[in-house]
């Protein structure tokens, strides 16, 4: 039996309200950036194997593209959480920290592009500082004749882009990421490859990536 009829309909209107601001439509939101065509290139691109004891430090230049419309509703989704991809990728001036030579060979081509998962965004909305993304799949031979030999290593790799863009570039940061199932190929000689490296470096994005929130 409804006793207090007044305070059932303020009830009602409340969870209503609630409910609309719930929906799917507030949960919309998404970023515009310039995307398209865009070059990261990494000065100091790092391999550590052995825990750092070896390491080859290489430059690095990633060619792809970008999509221009992002939703953090597709966080970490495929295909809805794909907004862009690698298409070409080449390491020049490769050498060991003892001196030696390396090299460092990606494994990219336009009929196998390496996708780019969008992840997170960072900062506050409407004041994003950075958009996280993954490269899936990211292949890359190291050949080092005196200790590692030559391997073959497949994994996922954290990628950050800094919003506002910095020091006229913008995506300065590449974030450390562990290949935890590598597929070593026959080596020329030395150890046996690393099961475990990491790749890390700090590079910069062209053109300049900004953003702008849109409903």
């Amino acid at each position: 039996m409804v006793r207090h009829p007044r305070l059932l309909a303020a009830l009602g209107a409340a969870l209503c309200a609630l409910a609309v601001a719930a929906s799917p439509a507030a949960a919309t939101r998404a970023i515009r950036i310039p995307g398209g065509p865009i070059q990261k290139v990494v000065e100091g691109f790092t391999i550590r194997a052995f825990g750092g004891e070896v390491r080859i430090i290489c430059r690095l230049t990633l060619n792809g593209r970008l999509a221009s419309v992002i939703s953090k509703a597709n966080a970490g989704r495929l295909p809805e959480g794909r907004m862009g991809r690698i298409e070409e990728g080449a390491t020049e001036g490769c050498v060991t920290n003892f001196g030696g030579f390396a090299a460092v060979t990606i494994l990219v081509d336009q009929e196998t592009p390496i996708s780019l998962r969008y992840q997170a965004f960072l900062g506050m909305l409407p004041a994003i500082t950075g958009i996280r993304f993954r490269k899936l799949g990211f292949a890359f031979q190291v050949v080092e004749p005196v200790i590692i030999g030559a391997c073959l290593y497949r994994g996922i790799v954290d990628l950050l882009l800094t919003i506002p863009p910095v020091e006229d570039g913008g995506g300065r940061i590449f974030n450390p990421e562990a290949f935890i199932t590598p597929n070593a190929i026959a080596k020329t000689g030395g150890a046996l490859c690393p099961e475990i490296v990491e790749v890390s470096g700090a590079g910069r994005v062209t053109p300049p990536q900004g953003a702008i929130l849109i409903d």
